[in-house]
């Protein structure tokens, strides 16, 4: 059976629990929240599903700003993208300034350039020159990894969380949080199938990547960094980073790295979060 979400709420740090690897429908009737990561997960589980179950049956939610808030986040455009529709309504109820890059996937590097372009455009005017110089860099690293290593298009959504806007938690405040995914082969399977290292299982192989800078298979000047280098850039600016491959997770910020196993999804997502204004 499919691994799918089923949860009030499908947030960065309550994803993982609302995997269920008996979901027999993408039954989203309890949420009431969702961040970008939610819906990147969301839609990386649900792409994964709806190619082994093309007739597998999706269900909106019963709250009405929760079925706008997706909406605003992309998630409408993105099923229709996949040949299926959602009873959510055709356009957004509510302001949804805050919603920086709403979920779209992207097959090419011009794509990841474009996506960047594009939240500088919605940033330039709110976010500190440094953060944006760093998310705009980040967003193409990771675009482009997605690309090259996993074989499949990357799915990616950016949201700005803000104090005076409410939130789940006081971890979203002031924060923007940038959110690339894919369905790919996974970080463990791209080690393998390029030869440079046979990581024993996945968290592994997010370690080796996190330390060693995975290979490029393109010889692209304007890209290179790896998740090393992302990770330091990140967490230098008090940031927090995710990265979440196969069966495993590894959560990073500037005191605490934690470690932990999770549902296994196809592919890679990768989970950046900035402050605003850095300290």
């Amino acid at each position: 059976m499919p691994t799918l979400p089923h949860a009030a709420a499908l947030t960065i740090s309550r994803f993982e629990d609302a995997l269920d690897t008996n979901a027999s429908s993408c039954d989203l009737r309890p949420l009431t929240f969702v961040d970008a990561y939610g819906l990147v997960g969301t839609a990386c589980a649900l792409q994964a599903a709806l190619s082994d179950t093309p007739s597998l049956p999706i269900y909106p939610p019963d709250n009405t700003g929760a079925g706008n808030h997706l909406v605003a986040m992309g998630f409408r455009d993105f099923l229709l993208g996949a040949g299926r529709s959602l009873d959510l309504p055709s356009s957004p109820a509510f302001d949804a300034s805050s919603v920086v890059v709403p979920l779209q996937s992207t097959t090419d590097s011009g794509g990841a350039q474009a996506l960047s372009h594009l939240l500088w455009a919605q940033l330039q005017n709110h976010v500190d020159p440094q953060v944006l110089g760093a998310i705009a860099e980040s967003v193409w690293e990771m675009v482009g990894n997605a690309l090259e290593h996993s074989g499949s298009e990357a799915l990616i959504m950016g949201q700005v969380y803000r104090a005076d806007r409410g939130g789940e938690s006081p971890d979203h405040a002031d924060r923007v949080q940038i959110v690339i995914g894919d369905t790919g082969r996974g970080i463990r399977g791209s080690f393998v199938a390029t030869g440079v290292r046979e990581p024993k299982d996945d968290l592994e192989a997010i370690n080796l990547a996190l330390e060693y800078l995975v290979s490029s298979v393109r010889d692209d000047p304007g890209r290179g960094q790896g998740l090393h280098t992302t990770m330091e850039q990140v967490l230098g600016l008090g940031g927090q980073m995710i990265v979440r491959s196969g069966a495993a997770r590894v959560s990073l910020d500037t005191n605490i790295r934690r470690e932990e196993p999770v549902e296994p999804l196809p592919g890679v997502i990768v989970a950046l979060s900035f402050p605003l204004y850095p300290a």
